[in-house]
Parts: C-alpha cells; sequence; structure tokens
C-alpha cells in the first residue's frame, strides 16, 4: 500500500500511472487531497482519491486495462461523461476509451484498474464507456472491495497465499463483468447446450478445479481452458448443481477448511490463516458461508475437535 497527501492537482492526478489523468481545479480555495493505492500485481490496482476541490477531471484507459470507478462515500452527484453521477453508479471505461466529467468537492472516488487478461472475454459488452446505476451490485462491490483489503493487509505478505489472491480477483473481475452485461443476454444457452455436452464440459471444468484449487482458480483461465465463454460456464453449472462455478469452488474451499480443522491440521495456526491458505479472503463471509454450510462456526468445529481429543487422552 502506499498512500499520500498532496498540495498541488497535478501531482495528485499523476499518482495513477499510465491514465494521462488531468486535472483542473473549478471551486476557490487552496488545494488539499488524498491519494491511496493498493496493488495485487501488474494486473490489479485499487486506488482511493479525495480532493476538497471542484475539480474537471479526464483519464484515457490504456491498452490492455479496464477502469471502473466509483464512490466509496456518499457525496453530492455530479456529471461524468455527460451523465449523472452519484453514489449509486459505477463508470466502466474499457482500454482507449475516454472518462471526463466533474467531481464535485469532497467526493471520495475509487478506482479499479484491472487488466483485461482478467476479465471474461466478452469484448461485445466491453468495448464502450457505461455509467450505470446497479445499487444492489454496487454494495457488492464496496463490500468485496473492502474485505479484501482488510484481509490481505493484515496478512501481509501476498506471496504466501496464492490462492486468496487469485480468488479476490477473480471475484472482482467476475463483479465487473456482470455489471457490464446486459440483462437478459445467457437465455440462449439453452438451446444451444444438449444434456451430453453439458455435463461433459462441467465434468472437465471439475477436473481443472479439483487439480488446480491449492493454486487459486480463475474463471477466466478456466474458460479459456475448457473453450467456452463466460456465460456458457454459468449456464453448464446451474444446469448440473444448481450453482455458479465460483460457489463451487467456495464450497470446495470451506470443505477443505473443515478437514483441517478436523484433522487439528495447524492446530496452533489462526483460522484465517488455514482459511486464507485455502484460498478465502473474504473473511466475514467465510464464517457466515461455513455456519450455513456446517450448522456451526468454524471455532466450534475447532473447539470441539479439542474437547473430544481432550476426553480421549484422559487417563480411565
Amino acid at each position: 500500500m502506499s498512500a499520500g497527501h498532496f498540495n498541488d492537482f497535478d501531482a495528485q492526478a499523476a499518482q495513477l500511472h499510465g491514465y494521462g489523468q488531468q486535472y483542473q481545479q473549478l471551486s476557490r480555495g487552496p488545494f488539499e487531497g488524498r491519494f491511496r493505492a493498493y496493488h495485487f500485481g501488474p494486473d490489479l490496482g485499487i486506488h482511493f482519491e479525495m480532493a476538497n476541490r471542484a475539480l474537471a477531471q479526464s483519464a484515457s484507459t490504456p491498452p490492455g486495462r479496464y477502469l471502473a470507478c466509483l464512490l466509496s462515500e456518499p457525496s453530492p452527484s455530479f456529471a461524468l461523461n455527460a451523465e449523472a453521477f452519484s453514489y449509486n453508479h459505477v463508470a466502466l471505461c474499457p482500454e482507449s476509451k475516454v472518462l471526463e466529467g466533474n467531481t464535485a468537492a469532497g467526493a471520495s472516488v475509487c478506482c479499479i484498474d484491472v487488466s483485461c487478461a482478467l476479465l471474461p472475454d466478452e469484448g461485445y459488452n466491453l468495448r464502450t464507456v457505461r455509467v450505470r446505476s446497479d445499487a444492489a451490485r454496487l454494495r457488492q462491490l464496496r463490500e468485496v472491495v473492502q474485505s479484501g483489503l482488510t484481509a490481505f493487509t493484515a496478512l501481509e505478505s501476498l506471496s504466501s497465499y496464492p490462492a486468496a489472491v487469485m480468488g479476490f480477483k477473480s471475484s472482482l473481475a467476475d463483479l465487473l463483468w456482470r455489471m457490464a452485461r446486459p440483462p437478459g443476454d445467457g437465455a440462449r444457452q439453452r438451446s444451444r447446450y444438449s444434456c451430453a455436452r453439458t455435463l461433459r464440459v462441467f465434468r472437465r471444468a471439475r477436473e481443472h478445479i479439483h487439480h488446480g484449487l491449492a493454486d487459486g482458480i480463475s474463471i477466466v483461465a478456466l474458460c479459456t481452458e475448457l473453450g467456452v465463454s463466460r456465460r456458457s460456464l454459468e449456464y453448464v453449472f446451474r444446469s448440473v448443481i444448481g450453482m455458479g462455478p465460483g460457489n463451487y469452488v467456495r464450497a470446495l474451499q470451506l470443505n477443505h477448511i473443515r478437514r483441517d480443522l478436523m484433522s487439528g491440521a495447524g492446530a496452533d495456526v489462526s483460522i484465517g490463516i488455514i482459511a486464507a491458505r485455502r484460498g478465502i479472503w473474504h473473511w466475514s463471509r467465510f464464517s457466515r458461508d461455513y455456519r450455513l454450510l456446517f450448522g456451526e462456526l468454524p471455532s466450534q468445529t475447532r473447539l470441539r475437535l479439542g474437547a473430544r481429543r481432550k476426553v480421549t487422552l484422559t487417563p480411565e
């Protein structure tokens, strides 16, 4: 993580590297701004910036990148690409496209800078700038970002948890894809897939997931390996097991964590570390999902195992 305070708007604009950001101050008074950046390798950066003055801004997404912008905190609405932009909006800007408008004084903006390599290959809906109002998915996006930043800041060494980092990137990219996707465009998959083909694709996907779980699963890489689109993969999984591929991966991770806790592996290691080693980065959702799946919290699993061992080791 890197952070800085700025008294010059040009210096702050230069912090988002490669986007050619330009600021022009519109409201009166000395400029004060803040910029904070989190880097998850060359394919993902998450940036927060705030300025105490209204600014005219423009930025051009470089080739091979995809930009999503949203407000991290409520603020007065303003205009972005000639459309109203508020706390309930997200701006999606593909490579080689320009995003411009004015930001209100005090607005706190979150920019998610993603490599196109992380995104499903759905070029038709990722080629135009979109300003969308999607309150439900925006809540989810903010929660995913905040949970990921909290977890990885606590873990410190990202290289020790490759599956968790890959899971975070894949979840974030998949959510952005869903936000850019036109509604109802997956319905035609039903007529394109026979039952036999659906099962073949599912079994190949399942094998790939089981073999690669320790290193982390990229849904994009899975689609490439199988030669199917992201929409098709979603249809296949829901047809066979009633859930999407991301939920299936999470269920496998939870099962592995339960086996770790039941076996006593890592008894001197925190449950959070065990979860991260198995690819879980969203700790609050982890506890909820674990309890829903197994009927108890992971801490209760560990305590129950400890009590059972104590009874076993107690002399007659």
